[in-house]
């Protein structure tokens, strides 16, 4: 019987990702969580008396340095986490990081030299969603033909601003500039960018559109945007996230339009509504939507053992980044811009 895969949360300052993974970990038998190390030991103290891993360090290098640990989940502030994993590769572990992954594509690029040489897995957080009951079927209707070409999608999100920590009145890191590459649009929208990348399996050939302080007008980032992409097949697809909205409003909602067929979700009505030309009913069919909710530990443990396609890799962290980055400079511009693409990038 093979050992349990070791995983060390290191950081916790996106903690509602942190959080759920370690629970989830300890509450397996087939994993160890090993250690939970973030710079304020009150607060690793805090998960940990939840999840009792077996270290609790303010060293966020003990948990890297650790011969007997395997993966490393990177859950520090997006300025951090290119030393994080930098260090984490050169150490032999697998990643699981952050999202995004860096500020810049110089810090992203230097992320994915680290990973490519050392051999390691890499599972950008925002493609562990890609493991949820919902998306594992959309993606099974839209690759299956289900809907035919799809020529559209939009998505929009009503959040509020983050909080540092669960009770805390400050969003914190979050709304700094200087650690963060933007603030209420790519909070939201690299779940999005990345789900139609892999729904379409294609890239965003390019990206327009607009930023705004409607509520929190002393924010230095943004509680605004909204983004028109052109995918490379054509696809047209807007995306709208916010930190405007009041507390208790969170709302998402998703449309996917194709030439035979379209979906609708909303996270509100916790409806999922397909229409179907070729199916048994007229009109649309309104059905209790699955799931949303992905942790993603059996995916990453499969990456791990190198069982079947990975779920995704540093490469796509990277064109989630870029796509974003685009966005800002065509918000800041008002231009149609192109993202920057791996494929062919020197690295």
């Amino acid at each position: 019987m093979s050992a349990p895969v070791r995983f060390g949360v290191v950081g916790l300052d996106h903690w509602y990702s942190a959080v759920p993974l370690a629970e989830e970990l300890a509450a397996r038998s087939d994993v160890e969580l090993a250690g939970i190390a973030d710079r304020d030991l009150g607060r690793a103290e805090e998960i940990a008396a939840r999840t009792r891993p077996g270290t609790v360090t303010s060293d966020l290098a003990q948990l890297i340095e650790d011969p007997s640990i395997d993966v490393i989940a990177s859950f520090v502030s997006v300025d951090e986490n290119p030393e994080i994993c930098v260090a984490a590769a050169e150490a032999g572990k697998h990643i699981v990081s952050v999202k995004p992954l860096a500020r810049s594509l110089a810090e992203a690029d230097a992320i994915v030299a680290a990973v490519r040489k050392a051999g390691v897995v890499f599972v950008p957080a925002e493609s562990r969603s890609r493991t949820s009951d919902l998306n594992r079927l959309l993606h099974r209707w839209v690759t299956g033909g289900r809907f035919g070409r799809i020529t559209s999608a939009s998505f929009s999100l009503s959040g509020s601003l983050p909080q540092a920590w669960p009770g805390a009145d400050s969003p914190g890191w979050w709304t700094d500039p200087t650690r963060a590459p933007g603030g209420g649009w790519i909070d939201h929208s690299l779940y999005q960018i990345d789900r139609m990348r892999w729904l379409l399996g294609e890239e965003v050939a390019e990206i327009s559109g607009r930023v705004a302080n409607l509520v929190h007008h002393d924010l230095g980032l943004e509680d605004w945007g909204h983004a028109v992409l052109r995918f490379d097949g054509g696809t047209m697809t807007s995306i709208e996230d916010t930190w405007s909205g009041p507390r208790d409003a969170w709302r998402i909602t998703t449309s996917i339009i194709g030439t035979k067929g379209a979906l609708s979700h909303d996270t509100a009505t916790g409806l999922l509504s397909v229409l179907d030309e070729d199916g048994e009913y007229d009109g649309w069919v309104h059905l209790t939507a699955p799931s949303d909710d992905a942790v993603g530990v059996d995916a990453i443990l499969a990456a791990v053992a190198r069982e079947g396609e990975p779920l995704a890799g540093v490469e796509d962290a990277w064109e989630n980044l870029s796509a974003c980055l685009a966005f800002y400079e065509a918000a800041a511009s008002g231009a149609v811009v192109q993202p920057a693409h791996l494929n062919g990038r020197s690295i």
